[in-house]
């Protein structure tokens, strides 16, 4: 039995009707839970004697991987999902692998124009702050103040990647199962929201399928590209249990995850 544990808070109730729409099979069950915002506390699961695959915020994703009864069903290794990994793997096929990895409290030593803006963002999938381009004063400013409130999830000993910024045309997000991808949407245009279903470049999908099959990263996730210059690079991956849907096919995603985890169960 496949248990798709799904949180009901801070995920459009739109997506959740979709998913539960395309859990139809005798062996596919679903429940809703709540989730309290940045607590590590796990909801109450009532089907326990279940593969429990959950779907939500960044939040429950960290906080399911660490829990043995959840962690079966969350598909990330955090050393994994890391920029210092993504570079490692796919080399200059990563935006902003021109970069380098640094702790956060670093900032305040480095030499800069004042007024030269750089892109700043964490090592780690776990969304400590979101990527910004801003100039190097204000970084240096910010970096201050966040490193004086010693906050447990930022502070002066976390690894960031600064790079220099990038002008991005288009973003598309590829949801990936066993080295397939399933469903692809543009979400970014010339740096506006866009979704598109339609825009799905044959270059793209090529240049997302060579980097599949070059490193195996997880056996489900989601891959970020963006088209730069005419050429098109990697700008992460994603742990699928934590990552959102744009104009995807949401049903044949979660079909596919499904068809995958009965395969593994049989052998």
């Amino acid at each position: 039995m496949i248990n798709w544990i799904l949180q009901k808070n801070l995920t459009k109730p739109e997506i959740l009707e979709r998913i539960k729409s395309a859990l139809n099979g005798k062996d596919e069950i679903w429940e809703e839970v709540e989730v309290i915002p940045f607590s590590d506390e796990i909801p109450a699961i009532s089907n326990k004697d279940s593969f429990k695959i959950i779907y939500g915020s960044t939040t429950f994703m960290l906080n399911a991987f660490k829990d043995n009864e959840l962690k079966e069903g969350v598909f990330f290794e955090p050393t994994k999902f890391q920029m210092r990994n993504y570079v490692d793997k796919w080399n200059g096929n990563v935006l902003n692998s021109d970069g380098r990895l640094m702790k956060f409290g670093e900032l305040k030593k480095l030499e800069s124009d004042p007024k030269k803006k750089w892109f700043l963002r964490p090592n780690d999938d776990g969304k400590e702050f979101s990527g910004r381009v801003d100039t190097f004063i204000d970084l240096k400013e910010w970096c201050g103040k966040v490193c004086e409130l010693e906050l447990p999830e930022l502070n002066k000993e976390t690894e960031v990647w600064i790079s220099e910024p990038k002008e991005i045309k288009k973003e598309w997000r590829l949801f990936v199962v066993d080295n397939q991808i399933i469903s692809a949407s543009r979400y970014m245009n010339e740096g506006e929201l866009n979704e598109s279903e339609e825009d799905i470049p044959e270059g793209m999908m090529q240049f997302a399928t060579e980097r599949i099959f070059e490193y195996r990263i997880e056996d489900i996730y989601v891959m970020d590209i963006a088209e730069i210059e005419n050429e098109y690079k990697l700008i992460e991956c994603n742990c699928f249990n934590g990552t959102g849907f744009y104009k995807h096919d949401i049903e044949r995603v979660i079909q596919s995850v499904n068809k995958f985890i009965k395969q593994k169960m049989r052998k």
